[in-house]
């Protein structure tokens, strides 16, 4: 009661007390950080393809695309002067949503995956951005009147998931600002930084088609039986198993299908290791011996409308890394359907 009886007696200095806000609200939109690509680009953009569906009955939390891995390769740099943007360090994070559209009303979810880990509820207001571990030093006002604040190389890579979330109804527009990259207190106030930007969402649609995956032989365990250990490697050189992916269609549709191989094993160089210390990995290749990389979307089969089952060849080779580690081994690699 006594602030409001004060504030009552002080309207007299109403206009003083707004001016003071307005001031302060100035200050605050100076603190500003910007990246831009190495070509200064400050925005790239994904189509997400052709027709793009999945299962109208699946759950929450079903993925429908993932992005290739991408690498943005630039700088970042102090933006604007004075003391709410200068004199403190600046860690780069991404920030979600800039736009403030939630793809929860269209029935979606749409996130970042960094350093193997999936982040759906990133925001972007100030604390709620995902570090990627960059930091723009602090910089004096002269430095930066003279041009000297450093612009801090950063090379970043990530993959953005789009996930099934509530009822669909259908997205009203076709693009989507997935993240932006910028500092500690938040969004640029004034200049874009880099903006990774998802296009084509007007093609995403349920389907009632449904293709169930099997891996052959049942139930989907690839045996190498005894292999030998060399001085170089393997004995024979690359060991190698013929396994294949039945794909059962449930609908008189034609549709196209992706796959995308996930493990939580560690891998190097597309191989997954049974161990990180095994000095050997497994990899898998196509029908035409192409190897697959493991956490990246690639083609799988096309059905027509009257097909009902593809059975897609692969291969499975180990592949020395060093001197092999002797002993029993396994490794455990799922993979997923995506509808095209």
């Amino acid at each position: 009661m006594k602030s409001l009886c004060s504030f009552a007696r002080c309207s007299g200095r109403m206009v003083g007390f707004a001016l003071l806000l307005v001031l302060c609200l100035q200050a605050h939109s100076a603190w500003a950080m910007r990246c831009v690509t190495s070509a200064g680009a400050d925005k790239f953009i994904e189509p997400i393809g052709s027709v793009q569906s999945y299962p109208v009955n699946v759950p929450d939390g079903y993925i429908i695309w993932i992005s290739p891995t991408r690498t943005t390769t630039g700088y970042c740099y102090k933006d604007l002067s004075g003391p709410g943007s200068l004199p403190f360090d600046d860690p780069v994070s991404f920030y979600a949503n800039p736009a403030n559209i939630d793809p929860a009303v269209w029935g979606l979810e749409i996130g970042i995956r960094y350093q193997g880990v999936d982040y759906f509820g990133a925001g972007s207001a100030p604390g709620q951005g995902v570090p990627t571990g960059n930091v723009v030093p602090a910089c004096t006002q002269d430095n930066f009147n003279a041009g000297l604040c450093p612009k801090i190389p950063v090379s970043i890579t990530y993959q953005v998931v789009v996930r099934k979330r509530g009822a669909w109804v259908g997205i009203p527009q076709d693009t989507y600002t997935v993240f932006q990259f910028d500092g500690k207190f938040g969004i640029n106030c004034c200049n874009t930084s880099f903006q990774y930007i998802l296009s084509g969402l007007e093609n995403l649609k349920p389907t009632p088609c449904t293709v169930d995956v099997t891996v052959n032989p049942e139930p989907g365990v690839i045996d190498f039986g005894q292999v030998q250990r060399t001085p170089t490697g393997f004995a024979p050189v690359k060991p190698t198993r013929s396994f294949s992916l039945a794909l059962d269609k449930t609908c008189n549709e034609s549709v196209q299908i992706g796959g995308y191989f996930e493990t939580s094993n560690p891998v190097q160089n597309n191989l997954i290791l049974p161990e990180q210390d095994s000095q050997f990995g497994i990899g898998i290749q196509d029908r035409n011996g192409q190897q697959i990389a493991v956490g990246e979307p690639f083609p799988l089969a096309t059905f027509t409308a009257a097909q009902a089952h593809i059975e897609v060849p692969m291969t499975a080779t180990l592949q020395p890394l060093g001197t092999p580690k002797i002993g029993p081994f396994n490794a455990v690699v799922t993979v997923r359907v995506l509808y095209d």
